[in-house]
């Protein structure tokens, strides 16, 4: 069964997607973009999917390959009556290649899901509510890392936080270390979290927190019936 490494999805997590708009919008994952829900209000809906059909499962196509496959992913848009914008996928140091992309008006994400699948997509971005937050959807399950994944990635973790990395079971690894050093060091380090800050709005494998700050996440788990904050 294809699975996605963790080093790979840290790298969706923090690439930019940027539509080519009026004047482009670049999204993060995880980052509220109110620009977006300007766009997504003009065009009166509130969904929207941001999908490439470059490098089907991240593996290197020729740009005539590359791009026979976006058109092919254009038409099946328009074939769905839908309308969408052209734009592109990079990693913020631009080391890589763009992937030409497009930002889906309306869609649904059941749809994104099928047109991600068809295009052998690892992830798309979705935009659920003219709130205008960028998730990651992952079409794939994570994979375990692999010795030399792990050994590197505790290898650069520092002492108060490789004790608690080393106790975590495999799954739970491969979620911590496919988010950011910053979210890294906020869920292993549960002792040294601020009650007033405001947390991530979701737990590294996606699942949802909610808004506000740490006291309110309390609250929410202990009426869950919750005794774990960490770790899930």
């Amino acid at each position: 069964m294809y699975r996605i490494s963790p080093n790979l999805i840290r790298a969706y997590r923090e690439a930019k997607f940027v539509v080519e708009y009026v004047n482009p919008i670049t999204l993060l994952v995880g980052q509220s973009n109110s620009s977006i829900g300007v766009l997504l209000k003009e065009h009166k809906i509130s969904t929207a999917a941001f999908i490439t059909a470059f490098n089907p499962y991240s593996n290197v196509l020729s740009d005539q390959e590359n791009i026979d496959a976006q058109n092919c992913l254009l038409k099946d848009i328009k074939a769905l009556g839908l309308k969408s914008i052209n734009g592109f996928g990079q990693d913020v140091a631009e080391h890589w290649p763009r992937e030409v992309s497009a930002l889906i008006l309306g869609v649904t994400e059941s749809q994104a899901e099928t047109l991600a699948d068809k295009y052998s997509q690892n992830a798309f971005i979705w935009i659920g509510s003219v709130d205008a937050f960028p998730a990651l959807r992952l079409r794939h399950s994570i994979a375990l890392p692999t010795s030399s994944e792990l050994n590197d990635w505790l290898s650069k973790l520092a002492a108060n936080l490789l004790s608690k990395a080393k106790q975590l079971s495999p799954l739970d690894q491969a979620w911590i270390m496919s988010v950011s050093d910053l979210e890294q060091t906020h869920w292993l380090d549960t002792d040294s979290w601020d009650l007033n800050k405001v947390w991530p709005l979701a737990k590294p494998d996606g699942s949802a927190m909610g808004v506000g700050t740490e006291l309110d996440r309390v609250f929410k788990l202990i009426a869950a019936g919750q005794s774990q904050i960490a770790n899930n």
